[in-house]
C-alpha cells in the first residue's frame, strides 16, 4: 500500500526554513558629512522632555554655528553644537534632528569622534524612536545616552506592556528589566535599562572623547536588539568593509530579549536621532544626586543659564552613520512563503481537501487553525 506523506512531516523538514540564517550585513545607508544635512530633520519645537533648551531649525543652526562639517579630523565629520557664549532665561541653543527615512530591523553603526556627555546640565542622546504614533507606542532604543557627570552610558528600551528582558547574554550591568514605561516597581518611564561596564569611562563623557570616540553598533532583530561598543583603538577590522559581521564581535554590552517580550510587535518605523538637551526630565531631576553638579548651582537651569563657557565641549563629531540589511533574512522570508505553500499543497493532498476550507478542515475532524 502506498502512503502519503503527512503535512507534519513536511512541516518538520521545512522547518530551518524559518531559522535565523547566519547574518550577512550589506550596506543600504550611509549618512556622513557629504549627506548629513539633507537626509535629516531639524526639530524645532518645544522640547517633550521639559529640557531647559531651545531646538533651532537647518537654517537658524547653521547661522549661528551650532552645526558645521569639520575637515581638521582625518576624514570630515558632523559638527553638532550648542550656544556656548550666550545666556538665555528661555533656555540653551542646541539641535536635535531626525533621519528622514524609517527602519525595521538592521544593523545601525554609530562611528562617533567626540559626544557632548559628562557634562553638568547636559543630557545628550544618539537613539532611535518610532514614529508610528503617541510614545511609546512604536518603541524607542537609547543606544547613547546620560546626564550631568555621568561617567558610564545608559543603554535603554521604552515600550507599552507587556516586554521584558532576560538577564543574559550581555556584559553590561542590569538596571531594570521591564520595558514597560507604567511597569510597576519601576521609576515611571524607566523603561528596561543597561549599565556600561568599562571602568575605564571609555563609553561615555570626558573618559570617550579623550581617546577620539569609537563605535556603538546596533542589532536589531525579530528575537532581540543587541548593542556593541568598541573604544576607538579596538574596533573589529570587519566594521570598516562592506558586510561587517556582528557574529565575530563577542559578547554585546547590551542584550535586550527572552520570551517577556515580543521585539516586532513593540518596536517598528524607527528613526535615528541625535539631540543635546540641557535638564529637563533626568538632567535636571537627577541634578542633586551629583555632589559635583549640586555644589556648582541650586539647580539645573540656574547653571545652564549662567555658565555658557562650560558648554564649549558640548558638541557631537560623527564621522558616520550606516544602516545595512540583513540580506539572509530576506531571502529567508521569501523561501519561507515558498515552504508554506508546498506544506498547504501537502495538506491538501493528505486530507483531499485546501486546508483554507476551515469547514472541510473542521469535517476532517481536526481543529480549525487561522493559517
Amino acid at each position: 500500500m502506498q502512503l502519503k506523506s503527512s503535512p507534519l512531516l513536511v512541516l518538520a523538514a521545512s522547518t530551518s526554513i524559518f531559522s535565523v540564517i547566519h547574518a550577512h550585513y550589506t550596506l543600504t545607508d550611509s549618512y556622513t558629512a557629504a549627506n548629513w544635512f539633507q537626509s535629516f530633520l531639524f526639530y524645532d519645537k518645544e522640547d517633550p522632555t521639559h529640557g531647559f533648551v531651545q531646538y533651532k531649525n537647518l537654517a537658524d543652526a547653521a547661522k549661528n554655528g551650532l552645526i558645521s562639517i569639520d575637515s581638521s579630523t582625518s576624514e570630515p565629520a558632523v559638527y553638532m553644537g550648542v550656544d556656548h557664549t550666550s545666556k538665555n532665561p528661555a533656555g540653551r541653543d542646541s539641535v536635535r534632528i531626525s533621519s528622514k527615512k524609517s527602519f525595521n530591523h538592521g544593523l545601525f553603526i554609530f562611528d562617533i569622534e567626540h559626544t557632548p556627555s559628562g557634562i553638568c546640565g547636559t543630557w545628550p542622546a544618539a537613539w532611535l524612536l518610532s514614529d508610528s504614533g503617541a510614545w511609546p507606542k512604536g518603541g524607542e532604543i537609547d543606544i547613547f545616552e546620560g546626564a550631568n557627570d555621568q561617567a558610564y552610558n545608559k543603554m535603554t528600551l521604552h515600550t507599552s506592556a507587556d516586554c521584558a528582558i532576560q538577564h543574559t547574554g550581555f556584559s553590561g550591568d542590569l538596571e531594570t528589566a521591564n520595558c514597560d514605561v507604567n511597569a510597576a516597581g519601576q521609576g515611571k518611564n524607566m523603561g528596561c535599562g543597561i549599565r556600561h561596564p568599562m571602568a575605564q569611562g571609555l563609553s561615555f563623557g570626558q573618559g570617550m572623547n579623550k581617546i577620539g570616540g569609537g563605535i556603538y553598533a546596533t542589532v536589531w532583530t525579530s528575537t532581540d536588539i543587541q548593542i556593541f561598543h568598541f573604544p576607538r583603538a579596538d574596533v573589529p577590522a570587519d566594521i570598516s568593509t562592506p558586510n561587517p559581521d556582528p557574529s565575530k564581535w563577542g559578547m554585546p554590552v547590551a542584550k535586550f530579549g527572552g520570551a517577556a517580550c515580543n521585539i516586532d510587535a513593540h518596536f517598528q518605523n524607527l528613526n535615528i536621532i541625535f539631540n543635546t538637551a540641557f535638564c529637563g526630565d533626568w538632567a535636571g531631576e537627577a541634578w542633586s544626586d551629583s555632589p559635583t553638579c549640586k555644589a556648582k548651582a541650586p539647580t539645573c537651569e540656574q547653571y545652564v543659564r549662567d555658565n555658557p563657557g562650560v558648554f564649549v565641549e558640548a558638541y557631537w563629531l560623527i564621522r558616520s552613520v550606516k544602516v545595512y540589511e540583513d540580506r539572509d533574512s530576506v531571502v529567508d522570508r521569501r523561501k519561507s512563503k515558498r515552504s508554506w505553500a508546498g506544506f498547504k499543497k501537502a495538506v491538501k493532498g493528505f486530507f483531499g481537501h485546501d486546508d483554507d476550507d476551515p469547514d472541510a478542515v473542521a469535517n476532517a475532524g481536526r481543529p480549525v487553525h487561522a493559517w
